[in-house]
């Protein structure tokens, strides 16, 4: 049974040569790069010419364990902040409606307001430390590898959330411009209208700031 050929050898063949004639590699690449080759088979052709030349493998990352374990902190991260920010927006939606009762309204239910906003409390008390000390991990990853912050993994998770934010802030706009429109601009309204925009802008806000690296210091 006959080896099969190397799908690279001829990428490599051209990588000796050009090292050979003393042509920069980064010179290379772009002429590679240029002519169609994908650059993920550029620098694997580049990984073997190096591995034989220092007699050594070019030592492997375990991407695919990093990556799920990135997936797992991010993912948790988001799921955590979209309990507790719910949550903590109902409390103020309940107190509110608590504090300005709306007069045109009559309703039957005669449970106090402890009893209504406990569950969204023990959400808040359980997800919040939860969501803190998951970002935290995160930091201290992005610390330690600041290669993660071009990781497709958070930057994908990452634009999520930020559609997300927006979708909830761009909503508060409009439900506010109607209320103008329909002279519903009521003081409850307004206060929950700012709830909206303070809990949905804060997320957008800060994990817009987070996106990129911070800058080095001089």
């Amino acid at each position: 049974m006959s080896a099969r050929p190397d799908p690279d050898a001829e990428l490599i063949a051209f990588l000796q040569a050009a090292k050979d004639q003393e042509i920069s590699d980064e010179f290379a690449v772009s002429l590679l790069r240029q002519n169609g080759w994908p650059e993920r088979r550029i620098y694997r052709a580049f990984s073997a010419l190096y591995a034989d030349r220092l007699g050594t493998p070019i030592p492997q990352r375990a991407q695919a364990a990093a990556d799920a374990r990135d997936a797992f902190y991010y993912l948790l991260n988001f799921i955590t902040l979209g309990f507790w920010t719910v949550a903590l927006g109902q409390i103020f939606y309940r107190l509110i409606a608590f504090w300005f009762p709306d007069p045109t309204q009559t309703s039957s239910y005669s449970g106090s307001l402890r009893d209504d906003i406990a569950w969204q409390v023990a959400t808040v008390i359980v997800t919040f430390p939860t969501f803190v000390y998951i970002h935290w991990l995160i930091a201290r990853e992005l610390r330690a590898r600041p290669d993660l912050y071009t990781s497709g993994v958070r930057r994908w998770l990452t634009y999520l959330t930020l559609v997300v934010a927006a979708i909830v802030v761009l909503t508060d706009a409009a439900w506010v411009v109607e209320a103008l429109i329909r002279g519903e601009m009521t003081l409850r309204f307004i206060l929950d209208s700012l709830v909206l925009l303070v809990i949905g802008g804060g997320v957008f806000v800060y994990y817009l700031r987070t996106m990129e690296p911070p800058p080095a210091a001089d």
